[in-house]
């Protein structure tokens, strides 16, 4: 699977998309998708060359007035992977989201904000979790992203706001501390012999696996078509197991035997099982073009060259 191009000629004139985050993992690949399609901003579009701290509001202040974007992405705010302390993470993804509300309604513009929130904010649940599924946030980034979307949605009708909930998202050169990355390269390095078994916190979990460029995808049809005040579930809607990603890897990397050192231990999510339905956002024209297997492919091709 290739990544999504578009030409010069469909460029949709006149949309700036201020992204927030555009240095992170989601957010590099989407500026890199999407900038022939859209005239793309970051936090530096002042000139400065440096993304702004947008916890501060006369930053995220300066932004606005300086781009007065046609749609905001929020891509930024911290998690476990980057957070200092449980602090940390509630003071970027709430003071982020209050201030680019607040500073919209003082500037008098009204953009459509694109959240990016997360399915955390979910129970653990063998039914496919859809967006009027019983939220029950059961750590600390689970319970910033949903006090998040609240902020958020508090500003609805006045402002354009779109909650996109965000499903476990891979693709190459993603943080190591995410499973994905961290059992391929586990396996690389036993295959290599650097390690005498694989380590495991568990292999009962399932999870809804959606590839970064299926979720770019889904992030341009929420700018385009997203209902003000709704939530959509950005998710492939089916479950893999922890043991099938193995399995997966394991084939692809001709492995013919691997040692599991399986610890059975507690898990920082909290969710054992959680698949999603996409069906609303389906309603939108999106749909998702990578499966698990591809997702698998294009990270090992792309970061080990195989």
């Amino acid at each position: 699977m290739g990544v999504c191009r578009h030409s010069r000629n469909e460029r949709l004139h006149g949309v700036r998309v201020l992204v927030l985050g555009s240095n992170g993992f989601i957010g590099a690949r989407f500026v890199k998708m999407f900038s022939d399609k859209y005239e793309i901003v970051a936090e530096s579009y002042d000139g400065s060359r440096r993304d702004h701290d947008c916890t501060i509001y006369d930053n995220a202040l300066s932004i606005l007035e300086a781009c007065k974007p046609a749609a905001i992405v929020n891509l930024a705010g911290k998690s476990y992977h980057t957070a200092t302390n449980d602090a940390d993470i509630y003071e970027s993804n709430l003071l982020i989201q209050l201030n680019v509300h607040e500073a919209c309604a003082r500037l008098r513009i009204r953009p459509k904000i694109v959240l990016c929130s997360s399915s955390a904010v979910y129970a653990s649940s063998r039914d496919p979790v859809e967006e009027h599924s019983p939220c029950a946030p059961v750590n600390t980034y689970a319970k910033a992203k949903y006090m998040q979307e609240r902020i958020a949605l508090s500003y609805h009708p006045e402002q354009h706001v779109v909650i996109a909930r965000l499903f476990n998202v891979v693709g190459p050169f993603q943080n190591r501390d995410f499973f994905i990355p961290s059992i391929i390269d586990r396996l690389v390095r036993y295959k290599k012999k650097e390690a005498a078994t694989v380590p495991l916190k568990t292999l009962n979990a399932m999870r809804d696996f959606v590839y970064i460029n299926d979720v770019c995808g889904a992030l341009s049809t929420l700018i385009e078509r997203g209902a003000p005040g709704e939530v959509y579930n950005v998710c492939c809607g089916s479950g893999v197991s922890i043991q099938n990603v193995i399995d997966t890897v394991v084939e692809m990397l001709e492995l013919s035997d691997v040692v599991l050192d399986v610890k059975e231990d507690f898990v920082k999510e909290g969710i054992s099982y959680q698949v999603g339905s996409n069906k609303k956002l389906l309603k939108l024209g999106w749909t998702p073009l990578y499966s698990i297997k591809d997702s698998l492919e294009a990270i090992i091709r792309e970061e080990y060259g195989s």
